[in-house]
């Protein structure tokens, strides 16, 4: 299931008290969360980006994206990452127009198992 719902300023993220503006993607087990930040577009994924997720997830993520400004993928609450979700991430940042934010270290482990880097 797929929801674009913009929510009030008032959804509490995890960590730093920060606070959603709108919830882009939400599932079963996946929820993407934008936040202003000066030049830039800024998403949260919050939950597990797997093989299940990864094609909504990317689809998502695309449209995030503002013009010239970087799309900054904060990584930090993810609790699962598979190979299928990993390689996604990777083919946004290939271009420079997006980047990787907080990766857990599960996730940079998997990275190092592959061979592959985020930079």
């Amino acid at each position: 299931m797929t929801t674009y719902d913009h929510t009030p300023a008032g959804t509490p993220e995890p960590g730093n008290g920060e606070y959603a503006v709108a919830v882009l993607y939400l599932d079963d087990h996946l929820r993407i969360t934008y936040t202003p930040q000066p030049a830039s577009a800024a998403v949260r994924l919050i939950g597990e980006l797997d093989a299940a997720n990864h094609r909504a997830a990317a689809d998502t993520l695309r449209l995030a994206g503002r013009d010239d400004d970087p799309l900054v993928i904060d990584c930090e609450n993810l609790s699962f990452v598979d190979v299928a979700g990993l390689r996604m991430l990777i083919d946004l940042c290939r271009d420079g127009r997006a980047r990787i934010d907080n990766p857990p270290a599960q996730m940079l482990r998997l990275l190092q198992l592959i061979g592959l880097t985020l930079g």
